[in-house]
């Protein structure tokens, strides 16, 4: 029987579970839809299964078993819908995951990468491109830091250059693994607001795990909350009570045994040459 999909669906999971080598379960078959312009909190301990929900989303890790369907591209069972669906889904990471020794806008310009050609992205990006990472910065409040090398800016501005190159990339949706982890309270808040305000400004779907309660209740329009591998609770943060969190946060946390299946290892993300990530100011 076909599946029923919401008309705002934006990005939607079927049967979907993980297991790692050595036959350790990450993520029990999941079913979930993700709504268009909603902020989604993934909440629950390490090793919850959080990351690996959220990873999945994008495919950069596997699903061994289910699959992922993109309202805009459809199933994600070819390389070719997955790199679209990629170049449309900007991802925000706890370490940053910026080149160090590149300027701000040097690092928000990678965004465009997934735009060119390989041989067109070995030389300086157009002038729209500029502008356009330009305005990036801007808006999460660092234009006057485009020329600063990454490694002069503080932890909570590399997130903000780690946030504007996600909006480079121009995206439908974001995927956020615990972006405010290596921050402190008042920068990760500063973060968590900026994060939120700019996906309802641009309605874009946003999917952010953490693990810190009062975060996903203040931010989140939904909580996804996860234990053992699997779903727990599923709703607005106004219907998370006590019960829920006993099950979330005070279960079994970590993965755990699988009944005997194949284990797929988790695929690498593609990378560049470091020429490619050249670009000039």
């Amino acid at each position: 029987m076909a599946s029923v999909q919401s008309r705002d669906m934006m990005l939607r999971i079927e049967d979907m579970g993980v297991t790692y080598p050595r036959n350790v379960l990450a993520l029990r078959p999941t079913t979930v839809e993700f709504h268009k312009g909603e902020f989604t909190v993934l909440l629950g301990l390490s090793g919850a299964g959080k990351s690996t929900l959220l990873r999945s989303l994008n495919h950069l890790v596997l699903p061994t078993t289910g699959k992922v369907i993109s309202a805009e591209f459809g199933t994600l069972n070819t390389s070719r819908m997955v790199r679209q669906h990629r170049c449309r889904t900007a991802m925000v990471f706890q370490h940053h995951q910026l080149i160090e020794r590149h300027t701000a806008l040097q690092n928000v310009l990678t965004g465009r990468l997934a735009y060119h050609s390989t041989w067109r992205s070995l030389f300086p990006l157009p002038r729209p491109e500029l502008e356009l990472a330009l305005h990036c910065l801007e808006r999460v409040g660092l234009a006057e830091k485009a020329l600063a090398r990454v490694d002069q800016l503080s932890g909570g501005q590399q997130q903000r250059v780690g946030i504007a190159r996600a909006l480079a990339q121009q995206p439908s949706m974001i995927l956020a693994d615990e972006p405010v982890a290596s921050l402190d309270p008042a920068t990760s808040e500063r973060v968590l607001t900026l994060l939120r305000d700019i996906c309802r400004e641009d309605g874009i779907t946003a999917v952010i795990s953490l693990h810190q309660l009062e975060y996903a209740q203040r931010f989140a329009d939904r909580i996804i909350g996860l234990a053992n591998a699997r779903i727990v609770f599923d709703a607005s943060p106004a219907k998370l009570e006590q019960c829920h969190l006993d099950e979330i946060y005070h279960g079994a946390a970590g993965a755990v045994s699988a009944p005997a299946e194949p284990a797929v290892p988790k695929p690498q993300p593609e990378s560049r040459s470091p020429k490619q990530l050249e670009i000039a100011q």
